[in-house]
């Protein structure tokens, strides 16, 4: 979910000026270079993750919990973080999705 917020930062004219005597300085590179890391290691991160889960319960409830918790993760640091504006109908169809995967969780195979 992080990486998400990476893609906001990401400028790729900035990425085209990289020096390597500004490099490291916190006014130079840096600042250009870390949206990208931060994409590519969260995204990293969110792939194993994903794939650990995958081995103990079914795709379906796996992808359903995944999907939900980006959507409530990111509401979240819109409205906290942000100072976004929700509405009753938004944390109403959220609270259908936790709903559905509780019920896929509970209708599922048994193992």
């Amino acid at each position: 979910m992080a990486w998400m917020y990476s893609l906001k930062y990401m400028r790729l004219d900035d990425l085209k000026t990289l020096r390597w005597d500004t490099f490291y300085r916190s006014d130079g590179s840096l600042p250009a270079l870390l949206p990208w890391l931060g994409y590519v290691f969260f995204g990293i991160v969110n792939t194993v993750l994903l794939t650990i889960a995958m081995r103990t319960i079914s795709t379906t409830t796996v992808f359903a919990v995944w999907m939900a918790l980006t959507l409530v993760f990111l509401k979240s640091a819109d409205v906290f973080f942000l100072k976004m504006s929700w509405s009753w109908s938004e944390l109403f169809f959220i609270m259908l999705i936790t709903i559905g995967i509780v019920g896929l969780k509970l209708v599922g195979p048994t193992e």
